[in-house]
């Protein structure tokens, strides 16, 4: 079986954050970009270029 590393780490980003809806956007220019709504706002969202800079951003979210 192949792993999907991608969908790995989408995986324990919604694991370490259940209020939020987390995907990535595969692009053929410039790399995938990983997304994160909130569940109960789909109008707020977050946009990184890498699952750590997510994180990053999450958590200045929770600090609000």
């Amino acid at each position: 079986m192949i792993r999907n590393r991608t969908d790995e780490i989408v995986a324990e980003l919604e694991a370490e954050w259940p209020l939020w809806q987390i995907w990535v956007v595969p692009r053929a220019v410039g790399g995938t970009i990983w997304c994160a709504r909130r569940w109960d706002d789909e109008r707020h969202v977050l946009n990184a270029a890498s699952p750590d800079e997510l994180a990053d951003m999450l958590e200045d979210e929770a600090s609000w």
